[in-house]
């Protein structure tokens, strides 16, 4: 059951009563993956990994879950099949597809939001530290870093991770710095 919470308030109100908390984002270590762009086409099928080219006018798609960035059109990446929650006492275990450029480094920062989360509105969910999710919602760009910072001084709350908000697709988890 999750844990009643307020409704998210318009960001001027929620930003003054911002605790003095830094945020660390970082995206997903590249060495499992640097594996898989050696493979065979078919293997890659077999897995159920598929090879994209980025093409020529990508807008905003293909944000790469490492660099948490958009590729330049041509570029190669996967797209895979990823578990990002996986505890085994939780009925919150959750995987899906992401998007993995080659050769990139993991995206790392404090207190600076990632391209790929900035460009519209995000799922966010905050999770404590067996995994249960206890806060939920959908936040504007623009609202995404202070509800994020709101939720993660909460003594209870382990991490918050971003999701697209239509698609449901993982993006990238948000710590205590």
């Amino acid at each position: 059951m999750l844990a009643p919470h307020a409704p998210t308030e318009p960001a001027g109100p929620l930003q003054a009563r911002l605790p003095a908390l830094r945020l660390a984002i970082r995206g997903l270590d590249p060495a499992p993956f640097a594996p898989l762009f050696r493979m065979e086409p078919a293997n890659l099928v077999a897995r159920g990994i598929r090879r994209v080219v980025v093409p020529q006018d990508p807008g905003i798609q293909f944000p790469c879950r490492v660099s948490l960035d958009y590729p330049e059109p041509g570029e190669e990446m996967l797209l895979l099949n990823h578990r990002h929650l996986d505890h085994p006492a939780s009925p919150y275990r959750a995987e899906g597809p992401i998007f993995i450029r080659r050769g990139v480094p993991a995206y790392a920062g404090v207190d600076r939001m990632p391209p790929i989360i900035m460009q519209r509105a995000m799922a966010v969910r905050a999770y404590d530290e067996a995994m249960m999710m206890v806060e939920a919602e959908i936040a504007e760009k623009d609202d995404l870093e202070a509800l994020a910072r709101l939720w993660l001084a909460q003594p209870g709350i382990a991490h918050v991770d971003v999701h697209s908000m239509r698609r449901g697709c993982f993006f990238c988890r948000i710590h205590r710095a």
